[in-house]
């Protein structure tokens, strides 16, 4: 069970309560565009809420006063001592600094808590609003691949090839941990 709270969320493990929250915005065709995936249907978010509730690499991020689950955050383990990060926030929350806590919370439990020694993510180079959190985030921009994937087609048929940037960040470079978090 993972909980944390800063002064403004809580981040959380999934509970099935959040169907409703979360589907609102992965049907969204700006939370899907820049993804491997198309907006998911009803059906679709409550299977993945449903694969996520014991899964302590998922979590949720809930406005504190609230209760309502505005995005959700991500890790993936790989070799030596590396994760994998990811996220997702319904627009409507945007610019007032939610994903940046967040995922600050998600990086101190990493290098904390899991010990992660180097953590890394990528994102389509059109989606600005996410390589600008990583650069917020301290990561710095380790390659930028031309036409490298291709997670959707045109009418024809055709991939549709996308630029991407990798972004990492090592512990040693990260900074002491933040006051505003609360393991609970």
């Amino acid at each position: 069970m993972v909980l944390y709270e800063t002064k403004r969320l809580i981040l959380r493990n999934y509970q099935s309560k959040d169907v409703a929250d979360y589907f609102e915005y992965m049907n969204l065709e700006s939370t899907a565009l820049h993804e491997d995936f198309e907006p998911y249907t009803l059906e679709e978010c409550e299977k993945a809420v449903k694969a996520r509730l014991s899964n302590d690499a998922f979590w949720v991020v809930e406005l504190r006063d609230e209760g309502k689950v505005i995005g959700d955050v991500c890790c993936r383990k790989g070799d030596y001592e590396t994760y994998e990060i990811a996220y997702d926030f319904n627009e409507n929350y945007g610019k007032r600094g939610y994903a940046t806590e967040a995922c600050k919370v998600l990086i101190e439990h990493i290098f904390k808590v899991l010990k992660g020694r180097r953590l890394y993510v990528g994102c389509n180079e059109a989606n600005e609003s996410s390589w600008k959190l990583l650069e917020r985030l301290g990561f710095r921009r380790e390659a930028h691949c031309i036409e490298d994937v291709a997670f959707k087609q045109d009418g024809d048929g055709n991939p549709i090839y996308v630029n991407s940037y990798f972004y990492a960040l090592l512990s040693h470079e990260w900074p002491d941990a933040y006051d505003s978090i609360t393991r609970t």
